[in-house]
């Protein structure tokens, strides 16, 4: 059985798991090839190798070939982006079940429905890429089990689409309900709505 595990020190957002994937194996290339399946404009992954405190790792970010003008979308635009695609069925379905958890957080914490939500940072094509990506890649790596340890809270305020909130931002704590946080002194956005949806979603085990 493989498992794997995240130990968030750093954090966690979508373009964090997406660079762990790759440093695990998963092709950047093999994967914007794979993405671009998606009824969206061209893009490309690029990938650069990073060190903190001596530590390797990579980091993996989205280019778009063009300009993103629909910063907002709502989950319907994004299922069809999604169904659309020729992605594989599990695939398209573990992504549909990310976004799905993060409808719920943001209907919750907004007081409306998942239909009437709007994405904003999320509804960006580059997060789009990162959550479909990472599902994409977790299903290549052939993972059988996902154990996740406790996420890093940060303090303070951060600034989003709606505003100043307070740190960590009020969708990320609706998502992270019922699961570990340790608070940290940290005053930066530590984990965003799209990490902490990717990781409670895909969780089948505390590590």
């Amino acid at each position: 059985m493989k498992t794997l595990q995240f130990e968030m020190i750093g954090g966690a957002s979508g373009d964090m798991i997406l660079g762990a994937l790759v440093g695990l194996g998963v092709d950047a290339g093999r994967l914007a090839r794979e993405l671009s399946s998606l009824p969206i404009e061209p893009f490309d992954i690029a990938v650069t190798p990073f060190q903190d405190a001596k530590i390797h790792g990579m980091q993996a970010a989205v280019r778009l070939h063009g300009h993103e003008h629909h910063h907002a979308r709502n989950l319907r635009d994004i299922r069809k982006i999604i169904t659309e695609s020729k992605l594989p069925p599990k695939v398209k379905d573990l992504s549909l079940k990310v976004f799905d958890r993060l409808a719920a957080a943001e209907a919750k914490v907004h007081g409306t429905t998942t239909d009437e939500v709007h994405f904003h940072e999320v509804g960006a094509l580059d997060s789009i890429i990162d959550i479909v990506g990472s599902c994409l890649g977790l299903n290549w790596l052939g993972v059988d089990e996902v154990a996740v340890g406790p996420f890093p809270a940060g303090r303070g305020t951060i600034e989003c689409a709606h505003g100043t909130f307070p740190n960590p931002a009020p969708a990320t704590v609706e998502l992270l309900k019922g699961f570990p946080v340790v608070q940290t002194e940290e005053t930066k956005e530590l984990v965003t709505p799209t990490g902490a949806a990717l990781l409670t979603t895909w969780r089948t085990r505390d590590r």
